[in-house]
């Protein structure tokens, strides 16, 4: 009986038909299209990411010595962790102290007894009885009534006192008359000057008017020693006149 042997394919053989049978499945398969504008779309997203990225970097590091240092108004630095302190209030805007003198051309409202110094050595003080002074030199403190009957209280009116040493003059006085103060308008053989008004609280109808100025020796040696004050007028808020009075050279 005879039998038919089908001899084997040799390994070589065999694998080079698989190669064969690939390469025919593979160039049967059309490759899809390859998405160039995606692909440069996604570029430019990613560069854009990088740039913002390297741009906050720099501002970073330019905030970095702000936060680390500020410059205070005064030129002082201060440190983290410090704080700044707001400007300490100008000496301008205290209250000035009982004893202090009032400013001139204003008007001031006193305690009885209070003492305002108008000059180095002179002070002006009020009671309900008159006015007070006291000046370099003087023995002792000076009086002027507003109710021992010298002066007339029922109708307005300036009194007028006059001291100086050379070119320096202190002028001052008594007003009266309906209304409260606001201004007081001194003309003087040297010009026009603002003068000081000094009232006690409560509307007395009266108060005191003071000036402390210099006088060139060309004005002082055609007068006389005193006769400095020409006129005083004493005006309210609203401009009207409460009290005025002209003196004599």
């Amino acid at each position: 009986m005879n039998h038919l042997f089908r001899s084997p394919r040799p390994p070589a053989a065999e694998a080079e038909r698989l190669r064969e049978v690939f390469t025919e499945a593979a160039y049967d398969v059309t490759p899809s299209a390859v998405p160039l504008a995606a692909i440069e779309r996604e570029g430019r997203r990613r560069g854009r990411r990088r740039r913002t990225a390297v741009l906050g970097a720099a501002c970073g590091a330019l905030l970095v010595p702000l936060a680390v240092v500020v410059v205070l108004r005064d030129g002082t630095a201060s440190g983290p962790g410090e704080h700044v302190r707001p400007p300490a209030a100008s000496a301008g805007s205290t209250s000035p102290s009982p004893s202090a003198p009032a400013p001139a051309g204003k008007v001031r409202v006193v305690t009885p007894g209070e003492r305002v110094r108008v000059a180095p050595g002179t002070k002006i003080w009020l009671t309900e009885d008159g006015k007070h002074w006291l000046e370099p030199g003087a023995p002792g403190a000076q009086f002027r009534s507003v109710t021992d009957g010298n002066l007339d209280m029922s109708t307005p009116g300036v009194s007028l006192q006059e001291s100086g040493d050379g070119n320096s003059y202190f002028l001052s006085g008594i007003f009266h008359g309906k209304g409260e103060p606001a201004r007081v308008e001194v003309k003087t053989v040297a010009g026009d000057r603002d003068g000081t008004a000094l009232t006690l609280a409560g509307k007395p109808g009266w108060g005191v008017w003071y000036l402390v100025m210099k006088v060139p020796d060309s004005v002082t040696s055609a007068n006389s020693v005193l006769g400095i004050t020409k006129r005083v007028t004493v005006y309210d808020s609203a401009g009207g006149v409460i009290a005025s009075q002209e003196f004599g050279q």
